[in-house]
């Protein structure tokens, strides 16, 4: 019905050229941007995935990084072991010309002399080789008890790098004062004993009982009821240097010796209705030694001395063994890190970068229509005046 109060053909004109306009605008804007998604609701699901990869792909740069200054760790550390190493070579070949029965006392002391600078320079070496700051290879940084590398993009993705002390006295060319046995370390699991049960051990000869034999039904023993019994045991003993405690951390059985020395030693022994792999004990004895520095002044020296840096020569190649077999899981985590970074950017892409064809296709689809709009708008404002010709 031809009216002309309303123009209906108008409205209708001039909503599909808004429609129309903005599709062309939101083309222009993904064109522009290079990316499919410029605002939430072009695809939130696509836009909640596409925001995880991302941050995924940014921690796996960072872990890349991390990855890269591991093996540079490794590397710095391998190359003061190897130093290390061509050191003990040359004290070898000294304590094999000292140990010889071709050359006298004094040639011996002028062996020694080296010798002796080299004892020096070994400990020197495992203090000077450092990387950002820390001393890797005297025990007193924290790679010693170990560091953990984070590789990935979940906390659990980590690489633990933990580097032997190579010192003089650690591979035991020296000791300026009397060593204390090494701490005898168990387990943190609790013990279970049937009902009316007992069991023994001996620490250092002294027998220490756990478990109630009165008990009517079945035992839990914590490793803080083993300490309590050891110490309970080894405290009327006279001369006694052993404590047992629990780690506060770890909640792992620890038996110490004060006692230094050759002839301080701690030692388990006699198990009955146990055993050390119960109470978490891979090393059921560990002896002190004395103090003094190796030496090749003389004939016996030089034959203990060259046994004493055979020893050194198998810790530091192992150590050597240790840091290559670390810095190879690096090296393939790095890889594995390079290839996910790849694949996981691919994804993203495929949600949210824009096919740059079919969205000018889409552009020049809305421009058409958008002009067609136009036209159709300008016909439409024309129909009214076209209508008062009737009332002329």
């Amino acid at each position: 019905m031809p009216v002309i109060s309303t123009n209906t053909a108008a409205n209708s004109a001039v909503r599909y050229l808004n429609i129309n306009a903005s599709e062309q605008s939101q083309s222009l804007s993904k064109l522009a941007s290079g990316s499919r998604i410029t605002k939430a609701s072009d695809d939130a699901a696509g836009l909640a995935i596409s925001t995880r990869i991302q941050s995924d792909v940014t921690a796996l740069e960072q872990a890349a990084t991390n990855a890269s200054h591991g093996i540079s760790v490794l590397q710095t550390a391998d190359g003061g072991a190897s130093n290390i190493s061509d050191i003990l070579q040359r004290m070898k070949a000294l304590a094999s010309e000292s140990a010889s029965g071709t050359v006298t006392d004094t040639e011996r002391s002028y062996i020694n002399a080296e010798f002796s600078q080299l004892i020096d320079e070994v400990n020197g070496t495992a203090t000077s080789t450092r990387y950002n700051g820390q001393s890797l290879l005297d025990g007193t940084s924290s790679f010693s008890t170990g560091v953990t590398v984070m590789v990935g993009s979940d906390a659990s993705d980590t690489i633990t790098v933990k580097l032997a002390t190579l010192t003089a006295n650690a591979l035991g060319l020296s000791n300026a004062t009397a060593v204390a046995p090494a701490d005898l370390v168990g387990g943190s699991a609790n013990i279970t004993l049937a009902a009316g049960a007992t069991a023994s051990f001996q620490v250092n000869g002294t027998t220490v009982t756990i478990g109630d034999a009165a008990s009517t039904k079945s035992q839990t023993v914590t490793m803080a009821d083993v300490a309590t019994a050891i110490n309970t045991a080894l405290g009327p003993v006279t001369g006694n240097t052993v404590t047992a405690s629990v780690n506060a951390t770890s909640g792992k059985l620890t038996l110490a010796n004060s006692a230094t020395g050759a002839s301080a030693s701690t030692a388990l022994t006699n198990f009955t209705g146990i055993t050390a792999s119960m109470l978490g004990f891979s090393k059921t004895s560990s002896t002190g030694s004395d103090a003094g520095d190796l030496s090749v002044a003389t004939q016996p020296g030089a034959n203990r001395a060259l046994d004493t840096i055979d020893s050194a020569i198998d810790t530091v190649s192992k150590t050597r063994a240790d840091i290559g077999a670390t810095e190879s899981r690096f090296e393939f985590r790095a890889e594995t890190i390079a290839t996910s970074t790849e694949n996981l950017t691919a994804a993203n892409s495929a949600i949210t970068d824009v096919d740059v064809a079919s969205e000018e296709a889409k552009l020049a689809s809305a421009a058409v229509k958008t002009q067609a709009a136009v036209a159709a708008a300008a016909q439409a404002n024309q129909m009214p005046q076209e209508l008062l010709k009737l009332m002329q």
